[in-house]
């Protein structure tokens, strides 16, 4: 059986998103004073991935936006609440 993956080709407003919301995380995860080891560990994922997240590389999944909120103990909603340029 053969794996595809499929590359999503994001637009110029997609891309600010994912780097705003890899900020967010950045942002939010300083306020509670955790590393992002730390946080990637309680999430149970490689750091890598955290930092890929953090750096805009990549688009976290529900799941992952899921994780990050309980361990950082904030609700979906503030993690969402950020501005955006307009």
């Amino acid at each position: 059986m053969v794996t595809r993956v499929s590359k999503i080709n994001y637009t110029d407003n997609e891309r600010k998103f994912i780097s705003d919301i890899g900020n967010r995380i950045v942002e939010l995860r300083r306020k509670k004073g955790i590393s992002q080891e730390m946080l990637a560990d309680q999430m149970k994922i490689a750091p890598r991935s955290l930092s890929d997240i953090e750096n805009g590389k990549c688009s976290p999944n529900s799941i992952m936006i899921y994780r990050i909120a309980a361990v950082l103990g904030i609700p979906l909603t503030e993690f969402y609440s950020f501005q955006e340029e307009k």
